[in-house]
């Protein structure tokens, strides 16, 4: 919107009034001028013919036309400029005598045949104004309404009258424009002396804001603009005078920053020597924990791996008793590691997040049996809870997941004393393969204080100093798990109270694997079978129920004896009698009691205790237990030892020992006991493994001999493990042979490190023996082959199946393998019949639909051409082609369909 400037406010405000007052008066004077000549004229014209129509009465009744004659023509001398013609019209409106007979002559008499009106009649046209005045005979005046004689007609001309009018206007009209060009004068004399001194004014201002303070405004303005001119001045002077102390500030302060700035530079120069300094000891200090992983990492691996091989062994129950807690040990030991590696990744911003497939089931269990020795320690009760809705198969980091359960469980254990400590998992769908994970652990312990829980997540901080003393620990777990959890996508949060306890929980988002990770339980085997459920412990009696049914068992729970005995008098007899309790010294009798009654009711009872004692498994199961297992007992065992009764194979017999790989290995490490390690873990998978003790002695055997694969360590003497690597590749016998990196450098990169400088493959130690043989698998296809022609004779055999692509398929495990390719075939019937159906109806979105389900099957069971021609059959489908363009196709699919049900009929049941 556009501004006026003060100069158009001024002439507005005096012009309009002055214009609007002045067309308002000339307007009315005007019109009152006019009115009154028009009323004169009018009057003019009565006069007129008012004494004619007396005087010519006489005449008229004499009908003296002369007499009548010299009237009107008198009368029309005496004003001449004004009158155009008299005339008298008798009663019939004929002309008698007129002083000018014209061509516009009818406009003086009445119509024919128009009665003569009593009163004068004034008629008015553009330029004449007529008065026909009535002839009324006074003899006969008496009479209520005499009939007029005739009547007399004046026309007299409107120009005189009209130039009198205009020239009243046009004398209003110069008033108007004298009062307007005086207006005018005078407000361009108040502008002249308004807008001058404020473009001064602005000018000054303008000159002001840019520093120039000297400017003065001229004396003598107009009211009060000689108060805001002084003003100005005034402003003028006080702002020269404060530039003036600025400039003095401005000095002195730029003497002082050139000061500072002086040693400021010299301040610089020492943090940043300070800084090369620290990121010169942050590099000693990552090498050494680097050094120190390995020195520490590489006698635990030996000691962990040949641990667990002792424990595959015919063992007496002390010499178990005594591994167990060498194992114990020793993975305290690798925690402890672990925790100080992890916590220089925190201190250098480096948090490694690895997702692979993994069994959530298998993790929890696993993670759960290493904590229950604490548990059992301190009387605790240890619960596992995992809703039945949360999937199995999923792909996150497993090993961060299980340090963070480790360490928040493991707290938990520490701090409670009393009571109980529950782990319950659920699950919740975000999207098709996505799920969100909540963690939480319930406790009975101490409570944290509200103080205590302001600075729970400061590295090294337990709370106050008297926990740390009692309950020992670093205080590194919980600021670890933070992190982690951070890193991972999800939050980690607590509710706790003095006294009361404590809850942890954390969230994580994964992603659903489509295969299954876990190796199948033998839950066909104890569908519909009646099993005795005893449980005095709320907490593990839930868990464990839910998991029960969960399998398909029929179970009857209890809580306390007097429920016992009257299951037991009701029912007498069951298949499986599960019996859970928290056994001490002094309660053996009691519980040995209760397993000879219960013998009575069931031939298999098998007992969960709060004990890892073997001694005490072995005094129960001679008292009539069929196995004793820890509580909470893992689900794999727990699932294996409940269904061993009803398994028709014998797990001990050669038969059913896994046949060893037609592959030839090299394992290359300086130390003795770990490449004896790894070479025992090894002879348990493939038929010949040759060791070397160093990087040389590895490329002169590589150079003579090929191998299906190379497990490199790295730091070695002589030749370390990448010149080894870079110079086995070079060789013509081992150039495409897949080399894996075997190292206790477990610092962030080096894996990637690893494989840039050409390794398939990172393995840390100590080694795990699934890891190692999932590594197999992924890097050595010779080894999933070597698996299923070692097999062949247990397989089905069709010209459509590639059982090496459905071992790769199904995760190198041929029992999958085996279930998914026998429940295709048992869908295969009902998938032609509604090919067919869908194809006689010429529906297309039907048999989109088959022929989708049928790919989805077949892309995991080794048909290649079956998975090929659905995949080109479905494409088609959605790009609109026609059934009758799809005919070829769509009978070699039945046709195909059929070959594989005929070589299906010949096959035995697959699981």
């Amino acid at each position: 919107m556009t501004k006026l400037a003060l100069r158009h406010w001024v002439l507005l405000t005096t012009l309009v009034p002055t214009l609007v007052v002045s067309l308002g008066l000339a307007s009315y004077f005007s019109l009152v001028r006019h009115q009154d000549l028009a009323a004169d004229l009018s009057q003019q014209a009565e006069n007129i013919a008012a004494p004619l129509a007396i005087a010519s009465e006489h005449a008229l009744l004499q009908n003296s036309r002369q007499d009548l004659k010299r009237l009107l023509d008198a009368s029309h001398r005496k004003n001449p400029a004004l009158v155009k013609s008299i005339a008298i019209f008798n009663a019939d409106h004929e002309l008698l005598v007129t002083t000018n007979y014209h061509k516009d002559f009818n406009l003086l008499k009445f119509p024919h045949f128009a009665a003569i009106p009593a009163q004068p009649q004034l008629e008015l046209t553009d330029d004449y104004l007529v008065m026909r005045y009535p002839i009324i005979p006074e003899s006969v005046a008496a009479v209520a309404e005499p009939l007029p004689l005739g009547y007399v007609a004046v026309q007299l001309s409107r120009d005189k009258n009209r130039l009198r009018q205009q020239s009243a206007l046009l004398g209003t009209l110069l008033l108007v424009v004298l009062a307007l060009g005086f207006a005018v004068y005078a407000s361009l004399k108040l502008v002249k002396r308004i807008s001058t001194p404020v473009r001064q004014m602005n000018d000054v201002i303008r000159q002001l804001s840019q520093g120039h303070y000297r400017q003065q405004l001229p004396d003598n303005y107009l009211g009060e603009l000689e108060l805001l001119r002084r003003n100005i001045n005034s402003l003028a002077s006080a702002l020269k005078q404060h530039d003036d102390e600025v400039q003095q500030s401005i000095e002195q302060a730029t003497s002082d920053l050139q000061q500072s700035l002086e040693q400021l530079e010299m301040q610089n120069i020492e943090l940043d020597l300070a800084r090369k300094r620290a990121l010169e000891d942050n590099r000693s200090k990552s090498d050494f924990l680097a050094k120190m992983s390995h020195e520490l990492r590489t006698p635990l691996n030996a000691v962990i791996g040949f641990t667990r091989q002792l424990l595959k062994t015919n063992l007496t129950s002390n010499q178990q008793d005594y591994l167990a807690t060498i194992q114990k040990s020793a993975n305290s030991l690798l925690s402890l590691v672990n925790d100080v590696l992890d916590y220089a990744k925190l201190e250098e911003g480096r948090m490694p997040i690895n997702p692979e497939p993994f069994s959530l089931r298998d993790l929890l269990n696993d993670a759960t049996e290493l904590l229950a020795a604490n548990a059992f320690d301190k009387q605790l009760e240890l619960v596992l809870f995992v809703e039945n809705n949360c999937p199995d198969d999923l792909v996150a980091d497993p090993v961060r997941i299980n340090q963070i359960l480790t360490n928040l469980a493991g707290n938990a254990i520490k701090f409670t004393e009393q009571g109980s400590v529950l782990i319950r998992v659920s699950g919740r769908a975000l999207a098709d393969d996505q799920w969100q994970l909540k963690f939480a652990i319930h406790d009975t312990g101490i409570g944290i204080s509200e103080e205590q829980q302001k600075q729970l997540f400061d590295g090294f901080s337990q709370g106050d100093q008297h926990i740390g003393k009692r309950y020992g620990g670093t205080g590194l777990g919980l600021v670890i798990s933070q992190r982690l959890v951070q890193a991972m996508g999800g939050r980690i949060g607590f509710d706790s109270r003095p006294g009361e306890g404590s809850v942890f929980w954390f969230t994580l988002q994964c992603k659903r694997h489509p295969l299954s990770i876990a190796e199948p339980l033998p839950l066909t085997e104890l569908k519909q079978k009646n099993l005795l459920y005893f449980e005095p412990q709320q907490n593990s009696r839930e868990a464990m129920l839910a998991q029960l049914e969960h399998w398909g068992l029929q179970v009857t729970s209890c809580s306390n004896m007097t429920q016992l005995s009257q299951t037991l008098s009701l029912q007498p007899h069951f298949d499986l009698i599960l019996l859970g309790r928290a056994i001490s010294l002094t309660q053996v009798n009691q519980v040995i009691e209760l397993l000879q009654q219960l013998r009575q009711h069931s031939e298999h009872i098998y007992m969960l205790v709060n004990t890892l004692s073997p001694n005490l498994r072995e005094v129960l199961q001679a008292s009539g237990a069929s196995a004793v297992l820890a509580k909470p007992s893992h689900y794999r065992k727990l699932a294996s030892t409940l269904a061993q009764p009803y398994l028709q194979q014998n797990e001990h017999s050669p038969a059913s020992e896994k046949p060893k790989a037609r592959l030839r290995v090299l394992s290359v490490d300086d130390n003795e006991a770990n490449l004896k390690l790894i070479n025992a873990l090894l002879s348990e998978m493939v038929e010949q493994v040759d060791s070397a003790t160093n990087g040389a002695e590895a490329w002169q055997k590589a150079s003579q001999m090929h191998y299906d694969v190379i497990f490199m360590d790295i730091n070695m003497p002589v030749m370390d493990g990448i010149q080894a690597c870079q110079r086995i590749q070079q060789s013509s016998l081992n150039e495409a042979t897949p080399i894996i990196a075997v190292t206790a450098h477990a610092l962030d990169g080096e894996r990637e490190r690893l494989l840039d400088l050409g390794f398939c493959e990172f393995l840390t130690k100590p080694l795990d023996e699934k890891l190692l043989l999932y590594t197999l698998r992924e890097c050595c296809p010779e080894f999933q082959s070597s698996q299923v022609v070692e097999s062949e004779h247990q397989l089905p055999n069709s010209k459509q199946l590639d059982w090496t692509l459905a071992l790769q398929r199904a995760g190198g495990k041929l029992d999958l393998a085996k279930e998914m390719l026998w429940m295709l075939v048992k869908s295969l019937p009902d998938a032609q019949k509604s090919i067919g159906q869908a194809m006689e109806a010429n529906n297309n979105q039907a048999l989109l639909q088959h022929i989708h389900k049928l790919h989805g099957a077949s892309c995991y069971t080794g048909l290649p051409v079956m998975k090929q021609l659905t995949e080109l059959l479905e494409t088609q489908l959605k790009k609109g082609a026609s059934i009758a363009e799809l005919e070829p196709e769509l009978f070699e699919l039945q046709d195909r369909i059929s070959a594989l049900l005929q070589d299906a009929a010949q096959w035995p049941e697959l699981v």
